[in-house]
């Protein structure tokens, strides 16, 4: 589900900011949760990413993957990445393969 924050511009504008992921963070990865881009040209579903460093892999599963990776955080990168061979079988299509 989007989250909005609302953003104050020197102007004294206000502008919404949408976040459509949900994201919970690692050291030196992130876990991104989408339950927004669905549509069949581009997951063509709710995906759970295991994204490394700064954007430089992506680890994508169908579905929501939240509450196996949530224990696995603090155990770091590898641990995360068990997890995404361990369920290898709801690979999405967009996904880099380890």
């Amino acid at each position: 589900m989007p989250t909005c924050h609302l953003m104050t511009l020197s102007s004294g504008v206000t502008v919404p900011l949408v976040q459509y992921n949900a994201v919970m963070n690692g050291e030196g990865f992130f876990i991104s949760f989408n339950d927004h881009d669905t549509s069949p040209s581009l997951y063509g579903g709710v995906t759970t990413a295991l994204v490394f460093g700064q954007m430089q892999a992506f680890y994508i599963l169908n579905g929501d993957h939240r509450a196996g990776y949530a224990p696995l955080l603090n155990d770091g990168f590898d641990a995360c990445l068990a997890y995404f061979k361990a369920n290898i079988d709801t690979i999405n299509i967009r996904s880099e393969r380890p």
